[in-house]
C-alpha cells in the first residue's frame, strides 16, 4: 500500500485539504489548474459571478464530455472487435 501525502488545494478561493498518494498528487494539481482555468473562462464568456452557477457549468461541460468518451470507446472497442472476428474467419 503506498503512503499517502497530506496536500492543500484552492479551488475558487476556498481550500481543501487531501490525502492523496505520490503519485496521484501530480494528476490533482493539473485538474486543480484546469478547473481554475475553466472558472476564469466561463466568467469571463458568460460574464457570471456566482461561484456556483460557473461550478454547475464547469460540471455540464466536464460530464458531457465523459459520456461523448465513453459513448466512442464503446463504438470504438465493437468496431475493433468486429475487425478482430473478421480476421479470426480468415
Amino acid at each position: 500500500m503506498e503512503d499517502k501525502v497530506k496536500i492543500k488545494v484552492t479551488i475558487a478561493g476556498r481550500t481543501y485539504p487531501l490525502k492523496v498518494t505520490a503519485d496521484e498528487e501530480e494528476h490533482v494539481r493539473k485538474a486543480v489548474d484546469f478547473i481554475d482555468e475553466r472558472i476564469k473562462l466561463i466568467e469571463k464568456k458568460y460574464a457570471i459571478k456566482d461561484i456556483q452557477d460557473v461550478q454547475a457549468l464547469i460540471l455540464l461541460e466536464l460530464a458531457s464530455e465523459l459520456n461523448y468518451l465513453k459513448e466512442k470507446q464503446e463504438i470504438d472497442a465493437r468496431v475493433l472487435e468486429e475487425k478482430i472476428n473478421h480476421l479470426l474467419q480468415i
